[in-house]
């Protein structure tokens, strides 16, 4: 499975202490330098900086289609046209994207998408974490923002809340 990441999913699973779990369902992910640059250089000394720079199961790649990345970046910030034209160049099977306008963008496009949440709903339901909530309030006291619904829609597919129906 190709897998491509914005900086979101990584930088939130980094300051949780669990950026592992991208090693672990995925076994490789795929990010543009854009990316790279943005969690290593940009964000220098912060959570994920030194996990991701030396990680040997992150690969960061040179995008090939410069016109597509300006293209894109008309609505999307650079680091997400990036991840936008490197998934087509490399025929990723997911994104992980947590920005909406990028995430519509990318299902336009004909990818698979998916955000840190879904990617903690999984590692619960492979058994790699006991809970997501736990986790949510940890990202959300360390601001990292994610909508009530968000929160209500992962922790439904997880089993830790039932449907009001």
């Amino acid at each position: 499975m190709i897998v491509v990441s914005d900086s979101t999913a990584l930088i939130g699973l980094s300051k949780i202490g669990k950026i592992d779990l991208l090693k672990e369902i995925f076994s490789r992910v795929h990010i543009p330098e854009e990316v790279f640059k943005e969690v290593t250089e940009a964000g220098k000394n912060r959570p994920g900086s030194d996990a991701i720079r030396n990680a040997e199961w992150v690969e960061a790649k040179t995008v090939q289609d410069r016109t597509q990345v300006n293209l894109l970046m008309a609505s999307l910030d650079k680091g997400e046209a990036e991840v936008l034209a490197l998934s087509k160049e490399l025929r990723a099977d997911l994104i992980l994207l947590d920005e909406e306008k990028a995430r519509k963008s990318a299902v336009i496009a004909g990818f698979e998408v998916m955000g840190l949440l879904g990617v903690l709903v999984i590692a619960r339901n492979l058994g790699l974490i006991e809970a997501i909530k736990p986790l949510i309030e940890e990202l959300k006291n360390k601001r990292f923002r994610i909508s009530d619904r968000v929160i209500a829609e992962a922790l439904l597919k997880a089993g830790e809340i039932s449907s009001s129906k």
